[in-house]
């Protein structure tokens, strides 16, 4: 369940919402017309479809930077709020709504969600193993400690966490199937800009450190 901050921020991510699909089945239309000529496009053909590709692409953007100026010209905020529930203890904490951008004054509401959240985490910790992610160590993941993680903590400006309870279905050695439950808490200590921390060039001025909470081994 989540919930904009601005409620006027609901009609601009509708809008972003149907520029994207348009956008997407444009290019899914071009794609499936070259696959139906027979014997293939001719280099001049080629070029030309992907000219095409790239005004429709160009057209899909642009129209989302108009709605994007005006969102920020109106004050509109981009921070949507959401939950994260477990064991009937529950958070809300805000976030940037990926169809929205970032207008002034929305990084200071991430950043005061710090505590709220460091206290959920507080929590659990003292109930599940702590892992921390690693994408340059031969072993992604790695067993970690309260004090690494309070450390990224303190390095970070704000958090965003996310919660897994499933019930997973393991092969025995025996051959037989055995349902085990599964819990995990994620937190990922970010900073620098909320539009580019998942972009892997934009580190280290923006980006996360991901922590894991959970009763199992992560994958490798």
């Amino acid at each position: 369940m989540t919930r904009f901050h601005d409620p006027r921020a609901s009609a601009i991510a509708k809008q972003i919402d149907t520029i994207n699909a348009t956008g997407w089945q444009s290019a899914c239309d071009l794609a499936r017309q070259n696959h139906a000529v027979e014997g293939g496009l001719s280099p001049v053909e080629t070029v030309l479809s992907f000219d095409m590709f790239l005004a429709r692409s160009k057209d899909t953007a642009d129209k989302r930077q108009s709605i994007w100026a005006e969102q920020v010209s109106q004050g509109i905020s981009g921070i949507e709020w959401y939950t994260v529930e477990y064991g009937g203890v529950t958070v809300e904490l805000p976030r940037l709504c990926e169809e929205l951008t970032l207008v002034p004054g929305d990084k200071e509401i991430l950043m005061q969600s710090k505590p709220v959240a460091l206290e959920f985490l507080t929590h659990w910790n003292i109930v599940f193993k702590l892992w921390h992610y690693n994408r340059e160590a031969e072993s992604r993941w790695n067993q970690s400690r309260w004090s690494q993680f309070y450390a990224e903590y303190l390095h970070g400006e704000w958090l965003e966490l996310w919660a897994e309870d499933e019930v997973s279905t393991v092969l025995l050695q025996d051959g037989t199937y055995n349902e085990v439950p599964t819990f995990a808490i994620n937190a990922c200590c970010c900073w620098g800009n909320p539009e580019a921390i998942h972009r892997t060039t934009a580190y280290s001025d923006s980006g996360s450190s991901w922590f894991q909470w959970n009763n199992f081994t992560p994958w490798k």
